[in-house]
């Protein structure tokens, strides 16, 4: 079958070559039958031996003939895997990790974590860089989270790690401030002191920030900080310029509330303008109780409606039944429907089926 394919595909690429060539013979012959100072080959000396087979006009073979080749070699191509569970008996480094709490399973999503960690020697490549993280304060389920989410650790030099931290020292972070900074972001240390200072002054100078303020940000969301800053940029615009907050409500909104900074900007927009238009809530309200940005529409819309119906609706904190955006957004809808709006988790479902 495969020989008869291949017989067929020649003589389409030989009709095609033929008529390709009868064109352009055409076009030659026009553009030199004025004079020319080169001579034209006599094509009458060449033999006419380009005879076709009637053998090679064999019909295309159909899919649904019967295959009587081997193909069991063809497949889709696979993207190679990793399992660490064929050599965690045979190597120590792999053990020491697992007793840190390490979840290797994780690791082996990442094609370029296996082969790394295997090379590794736990005396020479790990031992000192577990010592200099437990000097920080962290105790063993932190080695172990802090591993899994940056295996690279091990590539830092010990002394660069030094000299960022004493970075955050020489900048007034305390011992605290820098425990919880390398708890809640595993990458920061993975970042010189000079994009950290870099990322650091942004921050200080697109919001007006005091030096307290810097840091009092940097510990409650050090994840931000080394955060893509197009993507805090553009949130910022989208706070300033299409929600329409003043520099002071955003930056109020950056201290309370640092994680709306890092959301996406699509559903950020959808909470606010339901906020804003169909509930009523003023700006100087929403810059407040940030919190509710975080929330998502359809559960937002979902609470305010079920409100709505039982004529509960009160977010004015000087009138009696007074009811917080923050506990209109927080906890889950058991506690909402019994706690917030007075009523019964089944009372709420079957509202919601009415929507």
């Amino acid at each position: 079958m495969l020989r008869n394919l291949l017989k067929t595909y020649s003589v389409r690429v030989y009709f095609r070559i033929r008529q390709f060539s009868s064109v352009q013979s055409k076009a030659a012959e026009g553009a030199l039958s004025t004079k020319s100072e080169y001579n034209l080959l006599d094509t009458r000396t060449i033999p006419n031996d380009d005879t076709i087979d009637s053998k090679d006009l064999e019909p295309e073979p159909s899919v649904l003939e019967p295959c009587n080749e081997d193909i069991s070699y063809v497949a889709p191509y696979l993207r190679p895997s990793f399992n660490f569970a064929a050599y965690v008996n045979k190597s120590e480094t792999l053990q020491k990790l697992v007793q840190l709490g390490v979840e290797l399973y994780k690791l082996e999503k990442n094609p370029d974590v296996p082969p790394y960690l295997l090379q590794l020697d736990f005396e020479k490549d790990i031992k000192n860089h577990i010592i200099f993280l437990t000097d920080l304060g962290l105790e063993t389920a932190d080695l172990g989270w802090l591993i899994t989410k940056n295996p690279f650790i091990f590539k830092e030099d010990l002394d660069n790690l030094q000299v960022r931290i004493n970075y955050l020292k020489f900048k007034k972070f305390n011992d605290e401030m820098i425990l919880r900074i390398v708890q809640d972001n595993p990458h920061w240390l993975g970042f010189s002191t000079q994009e950290i200072d870099k990322k650091l002054g942004f921050f200080q100078k697109n919001f007006g920030l005091t030096g307290n303020e810097v840091r009092s940000l940097t510990v409650k969301k050090p994840r931000l900080i080394t955060y893509n800053l197009n993507h805090v940029k553009l949130n910022t615009f989208v706070i300033r310029e299409e929600m329409g907050f003043t520099p002071d409500e955003t930056k109020q909104i950056l201290l309370q509330k640092p994680k709306i900074f890092m959301k996406n900007q699509k559903g950020m927009l959808k909470t606010f303008e339901y906020l804003h238009k169909e509930m009523n809530i003023p700006l100087e309200t929403i810059a407040k109780m940030p919190q509710v940005l975080t929330c998502r529409e359809f559960r937002l819309q979902q609470r305010y409606l079920f409100l709505k119906h039982l004529g509960k609706i009160q977010f004015d904190p000087k009138q009696p039944n007074y009811i917080s955006l923050i506990a209109l957004v927080s906890d889950s809808d058991a506690h909402f429907a019994t706690e917030v709006a007075g009523s019964s988790v089944n009372a709420f479902n079957e509202f919601l089926k009415t929507l």
